[in-house]
């Protein structure tokens, strides 16, 4: 039974073609409202002062941010990543199976915090795109990754590119609000409410 406070996934519907040859798994995330919770994004979202979110970030670069949806499962990748390292360093012969990239808005002054978060939980990652405002869709379309998870479906605008959007904080206010709405209401029940295409 899915509780509305939990967050699911959306696969975005596109075409896909797959290399058969290309042996490596390639998972590329979102950093806020993904990893960690959307606690940044909301001083960013409250008078959208990027400024003040500059700010702020600074203010905070040594405090960890709070886990987000998805951290179980990029903890877990983490895992495999170190076992993976530790392979390559017995074996230089040895390719790398697993790839993980973090692609994300940030840029200076607030990449300090994310790396002090990450660091804090012990997370190693492949690549780090801040973008500070560079599109999304230039970096998917190069890296190609197998999945891309972003919490704002604006940035899931690459049609190659298997993409599934977390709709989680307050980018994602006005669909909690109609879940909720559509839940007490009787119009849609807990089980459905995933398969909803306008959810």
């Amino acid at each position: 039974m899915l509780v509305i406070q939990q967050v699911a996934g959306r696969v975005i519907e596109n075409s896909i073609v797959d290399d058969e040859n290309d042996m490596q798994l390639r998972l590329a995330f979102d950093f806020d409202g993904v990893i960690v919770d959307d606690a940044a994004e909301k001083v960013y979202q409250k008078n959208k002062d990027l400024q003040a979110y500059h700010l702020s970030e600074q203010a905070n670069a040594e405090v960890p941010l709070n886990p987000g949806p998805l951290l179980d499962i990029f903890k877990k990748l983490s895992f495999f990543q170190k076992l993976e390292q530790k392979k390559l360093a017995e074996d230089n012969s040895y390719k790398q199976i697993l790839k993980t990239a973090i692609i994300t808005a940030r840029n200076a002054p607030a990449h300090a915090r994310m790396i002090n978060t990450l660091k804090s939980w012990g997370i190693t990652v492949d690549e780090v795109f801040l973008l500070g405002g560079i599109e999304k869709k230039r970096i998917l379309e190069v890296m190609k990754p197998h999945m891309y998870f972003d919490d704002q479906t604006l940035h899931l605008n690459a049609t190659s590119i298997p993409q599934v959007h977390i709709p989680f904080g307050v980018a994602n206010a006005e669909i909690s609000q109609t879940a909720t709405m559509l839940v007490e209401t009787g119009s849609i029940n807990e089980e459905n409410i995933c398969a909803t295409s306008n959810l």
